[in-house]
């Protein structure tokens, strides 16, 4: 490093009574002699000059930080070895303080900026059904192969998750819609949104139904689903997941893929 000296600084973690010294270029001395430019241009700058020229300080001692302002360069070096000549390393862009590195209940309103509630910003979409509490209402799209749909009789297709123990899920509005592809849905039954994954549709029915030609048309076709107007007792509806199916017999044929989009809200029953 060659730069002319504005300003340097010493911050001492040595336990000396003076922790901080701030030196001009003016009257800057080293190993006595007067140094009317201070330019740093060769190793061993530091050694005399600490012990010289800081009172009641004495010397570098390993820790310490130099912090130097000059005409060229800035820098700020932490001392890593004062045994012949004094040695300086870099400060590593590491160790960011992090969550983990903050204290609980460390920052508080006072170390804030004022405006900080005023001025934070939630980015577009940024906020998922999976930030906020399970009694609001959630959203989930899933998506429905045509095996899926086909063979939903036996096997119930999930819509969404059970919440837990004494949790409902409380179904608000389903949409399915269905991108057509080239072979029309035959047979089939009623289909309809239920409580576990009981086959055969024998699951308590949480939304309204639609009959089975309703999804056997040669067309790309949307459906609404409500909540349905039933007893939900707690021992076929709580802690049960909501699954999509159908009674009477499987559809059959069709190859047409289908996506869910359901709104729904976890509430608790005790």
């Amino acid at each position: 490093m060659a730069f002319n000296i504005k300003y340097m600084a010493r911050v001492s973690s040595s336990g000396n009574t003076v922790a901080l010294k701030v030196w001009s270029y003016n009257g800057l001395t080293v190993g006595g002699a007067a140094d009317t430019v201070a330019e740093i241009t060769a190793s061993g700058y530091f050694n005399d000059f600490m012990q010289d020229m800081v009172d009641g300080v004495g010397p570098l001692a390993i820790g310490d930080t130099i912090i130097v302002s000059g005409s060229d360069g800035n820098g700020m070096y932490k001392v890593s070895d004062v045994t012949t000549n004094v040695e300086v390393v870099a400060f590593a862009a590491a160790n960011a303080i992090d969550t983990a590195n903050i204290v609980d209940g460390a920052v508080t309103a006072d170390k804030l900026a004022s405006d900080a509630v005023t001025t934070v910003k939630i980015l577009d979409n940024n906020v998922t059904s999976a930030k906020i509490a399970k009694n609001v209402v959630q959203y989930a799209t899933v998506a429905i192969t045509a095996a899926q749909f086909n063979g939903m009789y036996a096997t119930p297709k999930l819509l969404v998750a059970a919440g837990g123990a004494n949790t409902l899920v409380v179904l608000k509005q389903m949409q399915l819609l269905m991108t057509y592809g080239s072979a029309n849905y035959a047979a089939g039954g009623v289909v309809a949104i239920q409580y576990d994954s009981t086959a055969n549709g024998a699951g308590v029915i949480a939304s309204t139904t639609f009959s089975a030609a309703t999804f056997q048309a040669a067309v790309s076709t949307g459906w609404n689903f409500n909540p349905g107007v039933v007893a939900e007792t707690f021992s076929t509806c709580v802690n049960k997941g909501l699954y999509l199916s159908n009674i009477t017999g499987a559809f059959t044929t069709g190859d047409s893929a289908m996506v869910a989009h359901i709104w729904y809200s976890v509430i608790a029953t005790v």
